[in-house]
């Protein structure tokens, strides 16, 4: 049966796996900081481009992940706990990525945003809205 762009129940698992990946990011972040944990990622030097096949699974993990953050626990920013879980999911994959942290001052008003860039390429972002971030970080 197919819902959306999900195949049940052969992608239950992302379902699954996304709240437990919200959770322990969200822990790390508050234990150790973000700064900390972009260290430890930094060195990392995946080799393999994304294929058609990986971009679908990265697209279901990206929208279910969006949707768990905004409706579950109602967080208004899910930009940073969701960049590190896509980013995760393509290092575990050994998939070229980049995770990209960038901020945004209006108004007096520092914003920041995370995202991730697939063979250089934003995803599944909006190149204007980047576009206004100055880029602090690229691991």
């Amino acid at each position: 049966m197919k819902f959306k762009s999900f195949y049940l129940p052969k992608d239950i698992y992302i379902f699954v796996l996304i709240p437990f990946k919200i959770i322990y990011f969200r822990q790390i972040v508050n234990r150790i900081g973000y700064n900390t944990l972009l260290c430890r990622f930094e060195g990392n030097n995946f080799t393999n481009p994304a294929d058609e096949s990986f971009i679908v699974k990265l697209n279901k993990f990206y929208k279910a992940s969006t949707f768990f953050l905004v409706k579950i626990f109602k967080d208004p920013n899910p930009c940073m706990i969701r960049s590190l879980i896509l980013y995760q999911l393509c290092s575990r994959n050994n998939i070229k990525a980049s995770l990209v942290t960038g901020v945004n001052k209006k108004k007096d008003v520092l914003t920041g945003h995370s995202w991730i860039e697939i063979n250089g390429e934003p995803f599944n972002e909006d190149k204007i809205f980047i576009s206004n971030f100055t880029v602090i970080s690229e691991v």
